[in-house]
């Protein structure tokens, strides 16, 4: 009896010891988690390599310590790190696992292999938003925009809610000549995205592209490349560049770029073209009213049965001003100023938004 008591007492040892060991590594992670927010990464580092020295098959202590060596530019690393957990075939790591590798080896300068490991990606772990934007990026870098549009398409539709996808989106089809189209996409990335350095280039350029501002010497600062791998520096500066005007997919350009011109002509007779948010506003509405007139005919694709309708609610809510505001607080001060003073109609704006509720009356 006294055998057996003396098992069962080794047994707890062990259990209790195992189960430290755990809390032990979950801590660290945590705090080199904590870290690694703080752009600590080397100390970061270091508490993941403590986890580790615990438990060297923690697939969160490699996954995090790939991350961290991102951060600090070491790509060999970053690669090596990355590459232990793709192999372990853990599903919950293994989509970031190839999201920072293939980052590692685009940095690297080879953006065939990375956009070949990520189609690897899709192929072990299906369809995934983070790995067609990866593709999309990679391809964008290497300037094939009809393949940047067509996975960057797949992972907005795979998941709304993430703004850098918009974004790619809206540069790639200004790219392409889908200017019109363009314009919303920078719209729902600064609806998504409102108050970064981002946001501010982003506003920029969907108001030259609206027409609204005339062309700069220098174009405006793009994310996700070195400035400027892919645009040329524009040849009409200070003037307004004179977009494709083709029938795109069943929409006629010609008509919008129409009633943009004689919006702005008819704010210049009227003398109210000197604010550029009135400008903005009534430039946007203007735009809607005829992609309102266009849907006459049946449209498909995410343009007709997203985009448009959704920016057309907002046209009709009691909340366009609001909007307006908010998309333009990285831009504007006085619009981040309104934000401040108007309570209420921000409040209600985003209750409208995220919940379809509306506590005004029509």
């Amino acid at each position: 009896m006294k055998k057996v008591f003396t098992i069962i007492f080794l047994i707890s040892i062990i259990v209790f010891s195992i189960h430290g060991q755990s809390n032990n590594v979950q801590n660290l992670i945590q705090e080199g988690v904590v870290l690694h927010d703080s752009a600590e990464y080397k100390k970061a580092i270091e508490k993941f390599e403590q986890a580790l020295k615990i438990n060297p098959k923690s697939m969160l202590a490699l996954y995090e310590i790939s991350l961290s060596y991102l951060e600090l530019k070491d790509y060999k690393n970053a690669s090596k790190y990355s590459t232990q957990v793709i192999n372990a075939n853990d599903k919950n790591l293994s989509v970031g696992a190839y999201a920072v590798k293939s980052e590692a080896m685009a940095e690297l300068n080879q953006l065939d292999n990375a956009i070949a490991l990520l189609q690897e990606g899709l192929v072990k772990n299906g369809d995934s938003y983070l790995l067609h934007f990866n593709i999309a990026l990679n391809y964008y870098k290497k300037g094939n925009i009809d393949k940047t549009l067509e996975h960057v398409s797949r992972a907005i539709e795979l998941d709304k809610k993430y703004s850098g996808a918009f974004l790619l989106n809206a540069y790639a089809q200004k790219d392409k000549g889908l200017w019109v189209r363009s314009i919303y996409s920078f719209q729902m990335f600064l609806l998504l995205e409102p108050d970064s350095k981002r946001s501010k280039n982003a506003y920029e350029e969907m108001l030259q592209t609206m027409l609204v501002k005339p062309m700069t010497e220098k174009p405006v600062e793009r994310s996700f490349i070195q400035q400027q791998m892919m645009r040329n520096i524009p040849e009409n500066i200070g003037q307004y560049e004179i977009p494709p005007l083709s029938t795109e997919e069943g929409l006629n350009r010609n008509f919008v770029y129409s009633t943009i011109k004689s919006t702005m002509d008819s704010l210049k007779t009227e003398k109210k073209d000197t604010d550029l948010y009135f400008v903005f506003t009534a430039v946007n509405k203007a735009i809607l009213s005829v992609l309102e007139k266009e849907t006459g005919a049946v449209k498909s694709g995410s343009f007709w049965t997203f985009h448009y309708p959704f920016f057309k609610s907002i046209l009709n809510s009691n909340h366009y001003e609001a909007y307006c505001r908010y998309i333009s607080v990285s831009y504007f001060p006085e619009s981040l100023e309104w934000w401040e003073n108007n309570k209420t109609e921000a409040e209600n704006f985003i209750n409208w938004f995220e919940k379809g509720e509306d506590s005004k009356k029509n």
